[in-house]
């Protein structure tokens, strides 16, 4: 009995024994599960504060670094916490928009970007409401940049831009057509533009990048005269209080705003140390259209409305497409001190105007360079088409800034030539913006060469980190093109009001904008300012006042 009581006793305490390693063994594994634990979330926490820390210590960006972020586009994204990106694609926009009063405006339209800050054609009473894009485009986008070799990158970028007040992509020559055949007085805001209702209407291209060899990529494109705006025009090319920024027609497009931006082109750029070279070219395309508009009068057919020039039968003529066009830039930046000079060449540039009601009704005009004699069809139906102005464009343009503690100092300088083209222009061609056609076509409005020159003088001053005061003179002059020397050219009327003035005749403007600009946040702003502008001459011509006041305020988001 007793060996049986303490073979118990034995038992019990080896039992024990083993349940108290057992106990200590899982203890063991617990805390250190628990210690891994407790590193991660210490690790976290670091993170969240190191991030706080830095965001804390973060100011508002000079605003024109800012500025160019949000009208140079696609913007690079605004950070707070971090940009928006994945695995090399980011994804950025911004809507901006406001109030404004304009002593001489017109009615918005839906398809048109700008409001009545500078002083338009049809402008014809006060206006008070909604003006869109004071500060710059309102827009989305996506770019890419991913590794394909080692120093090798493939990148991509694809944007477009709307209006803040209808929420249609932005359609310049579309504004055209809504107008088509109204009295200018009856008209809204509309004019020609380089967006064209396209699903990208501003950039969409792909290519390489290398530090070391620079980056080319193909597509649709901004020129590096729109570049130059965005870089070198003290507001950041603000609509509301720059004329350079509102109309692409006296720097970015070589005299025509449509060409501001080119589809089916090739872009380089490069940077060595502090200088900069790029180049760009733009391939034929399109259609170059005929010398006939109505193609259900066959020349020569009984009953043919029209036809014949002076009895003479006018063959039918298929006209090629030869719209290329390249442009070089040069540039350093060095101590404070940036320049860059642009020079270029668009063959075929052509206009597009409204419709007047006339055309609509029917009639075609093709208007060949001299001496050939105009041929005019009626009975077509034009409904949808455009009436444009062709030329062979060349020009050049120089931009510099100059930064001194809190102050920007900017200048600039274009110059631009327009003959008319070489290569007519047909009836049936396309616009070069959103494949719009050309019903009716004048490929002689320039018996001479018209000169057309641009000066702007800017400062921008950074009041604290968060506010910046902005202003910029612009200047705009031409020359006295029309003849009557040449068989076929009319004398152009210089003298009386702007609606016999012809836009031949020798003109000027004189533009200027002031801004506040607040940054309550990097991706939230307020601005509000002035501008003022007057066309006199050849510059007037057609419009119905000469001068236009416009105060205005506005908010812009960007992300």
């Amino acid at each position: 009995m007793k060996h049986k009581w303490m073979a118990a006793v034995a038992a019990v305490a080896i039992m024990s024994a083993a349940g108290a390693r057992a106990e200590e063994t899982v203890s063991v594994k617990d805390l250190k599960a628990q210690a891994a634990a407790l590193k991660k979330q210490n690790e976290a926490l670091e993170s969240r504060l190191s991030a706080l820390e830095a965001q804390a210590g973060q100011t508002a960006p000079a605003s024109g670094d800012f500025l160019a972020q949000v009208t140079k586009g696609p913007l690079p994204v605004v950070p707070d916490d971090g940009p928006i990106c994945w695995k090399g694609i980011c994804i950025n926009g911004a809507i901006d928009g406001g109030l404004a009063w304009a002593q001489h405006g017109i009615p918005l339209n839906s398809k048109y970007y700008n409001g009545n800050e500078q002083l338009t054609r049809n402008a014809n009473h006060a206006y008070f409401g909604f003006n869109p894009n004071g500060l710059g485009n309102s827009q989305i986008g996506i770019k890419g940049s991913v590794e394909i070799l080692p120093g090798l990158s493939g990148v991509f970028t694809a944007n477009t831009y709307f209006n803040p007040q209808s929420g249609q992509l932005q359609n310049a020559p579309g504004s055209l057509v809504d107008n088509q055949g109204l009295a200018v007085a009856a008209q809204s805001l509309n004019s020609d533009g380089s967006r064209g209702g396209q699903a990208f209407n501003d950039q969409l291209n792909f290519g390489v990048s290398s530090k070391e060899f620079g980056t080319l990529t193909f597509g649709r494109h901004r020129t590096f005269a729109t570049d130059l705006v965005g870089a070198y025009d003290a507001t950041g090319g603000a609509p509301a209080y720059s004329l350079i920024g509102y109309s692409g027609s006296y720097v970015s497009g070589l005299a025509y705003t449509g060409d501001g931006r080119w589809d089916n082109s090739l872009k380089y750029k490069v940077s060595y140390g502090p200088a900069r070279f790029g180049a760009m070219y733009k391939f034929v395309d399109g259609n170059g259209g005929s010398n006939w508009g109505n193609t259900t009068c066959l020349i020569g057919s009984t009953g043919c409305p029209v036809g014949t020039v002076n009895g003479t039968t006018v063959p039918r003529v298929f006209y090629g497409r030869h719209n290329d066009a390249a442009q070089f830039d040069l540039g350093a930046s060095y101590g404070g001190f940036d320049i860059d000079g642009v020079i270029g060449y668009y063959h075929q540039a052509t206009n597009a105007s409204v419709l007047s009601s006339l055309q609509l009704s029917g009639t075609s005009t093709f208007t060949p360079p001299l001496p050939g004699a105009a041929v005019t069809t009626v009975g077509n139906n034009n409904s949808g088409t455009l009436s444009g102005t062709a030329q062979d464009a060349t020009g050049g343009a120089i931009g510099a800034k100059y930064t001194w503690n809190q102050w920007k100092f900017y200048a600039g300088w274009a110059h631009l030539i327009s003959h008319n083209p070489a290569d007519p222009v047909g009836i049936g061609s396309q616009n070069d913006q959103g494949g719009y056609v050309y019903s009716s076509v004048n490929n002689r409005a320039f018996p001479r060469a018209r000169l057309l020159d641009t000066e702007w003088f800017g400062v921008r001053y950074a009041w604290d980190p968060k506010t910046d005061i902005v202003a910029q003179y612009v200047h705009v002059g031409q020359n006295s093109y029309y003849t009557n020397t040449l068989a076929g050219a009319v004398a152009a009327n210089c003298g009386g009001t702007n609606a016999v003035r012809a836009s031949s005749c020798s003109g000027y403007i004189n533009q200027f904008g002031a801004f506040v600009d607040y940054h309550f946040t990097k991706r939230f702003d307020v601005y509000g300012g002035v501008s003022y502008s007057n066309f006199a001459g050849g510059l007037a011509a057609g419009y119905l006042y000469n001068s236009n006041w416009t105060p205005s305020v506005g908010a812009r988001f960007v992300f």
